[in-house]
C-alpha cells in the first residue's frame, strides 16, 4: 500500500513552462506596444500641431488605461 502511494506523483495538467512562455508573452507585448506609443509621440503632435505637452496626455492616458485594463484582465 504505502509502495503505490509514493509512486503515484502529482503532475500538473498544464505545462508550466507553457504558462510561463505565455506570461513573457505578453509583457513582452506590452512594452513593444509603450514603445512603439512613446516613438509615435512626436508625430501625432506634428500632425495635431500640437505642443509636447499636449502630445503627453496620448500616452499619459494610454498608460493609465492600462493600469486600469490590465489587472481586470487577470
Amino acid at each position: 500500500m504505502a509502495d503505490t502511494e509514493e509512486s503515484q506523483q502529482w503532475v500538473p495538467s498544464f505545462n508550466p513552462w507553457l504558462i510561463a512562455v505565455s506570461v513573457m508573452m505578453a509583457t513582452v507585448m506590452e512594452v513593444l506596444d509603450t514603445s512603439v506609443a512613446n516613438v509615435a509621440l512626436p508625430h501625432i503632435a506634428g500632425n495635431l500641431s500640437a505642443t509636447t505637452e499636449e502630445a503627453t496626455w496620448v500616452l499619459t492616458s494610454y498608460l493609465i488605461s492600462n493600469a486600469i485594463i490590465l489587472p481586470a484582465t487577470s
